[in-house]
């Protein structure tokens, strides 16, 4: 069950937005962007469509821990230069947010109809959901890179793969890795920021529009 822990009792906005899990009513909940069956070629394709910064779509797994409260679910995202739709949902598969970035800035819709806007998904995230989901460097980690804006420090394994990864603030482990096509790419990412916020993500396909 989705935990009704994810937001602070003190926050009413947070309160509010929460009680969408009482009713699990979203009409974009299931049918937005759905994930097809597995293509041969999809990952390889995907991870060049990112190095080339062009448009992607992914789907996984996500988990929050965010001072001592906790949420499990499902994150499907479509990528473009221009634009992000970002689908969060319950473990069940129902909506709770959609978040939208486009060059006028970023909105997040709830499943009972109020929306929000934000000059980025970062903030607008850490305002209404109560923590930052980073977006503009999540482009690139999900990769195995880091951003081209701003400094990083990267640590590789034995492998030469990416192990870890310091940038914006996020420290970003690296997990695990599948080999699709000859090409490997991160399955597993834990993100922290600090001791407060960690942000683990599964990444289970890749498909390309």
């Amino acid at each position: 069950m989705l935990s009704k822990n994810l937001f602070p009792q003190s926050s009413q906005k947070l309160i509010r937005l929460f009680a969408i899990c009482a009713f699990l009513v979203l009409p974009w909940g299931c049918a937005g962007l759905p994930v097809p069956p597995e293509e041969p070629e999809a990952a390889s394709r995907a991870q060049a469509a990112v190095d080339a910064g062009g448009a992607f779509r992914l789907s996984g797994r996500i988990g929050v821990s965010h001072n001592g409260e906790s949420f499990s679910g499902s994150l499907r995202w479509r990528h473009s230069a221009g634009d992000d739709e970002i689908f969060i949902l319950s473990p069940l598969g129902q909506g709770v947010a959609r978040i939208s970035r486009n060059l006028a800035g970023a909105s997040l819709e709830t499943a009972e109809g109020r929306g929000y806007r934000a000059a980025d998904v970062e903030s607008l995230t850490e305002e209404v959901l109560g923590w930052r989901l980073p977006a503009s460097g999540l482009q690139y980690w999900v990769a195995g890179r880091p951003a081209p804006e701003g400094p990083a420090e990267a640590e590789l394994d034995d492998n030469l793969q990416l192990r870890r990864l310091h940038q914006d603030g996020w420290r970003i482990d690296y997990l695990g890795y599948r080999l699709v096509q000859g090409t490997l790419l991160p399955a597993k990412l834990e993100m922290a920021m600090g001791d407060h916020l960690r942000v683990r993500l599964v990444i289970d396909d890749w498909v390309l529009p």
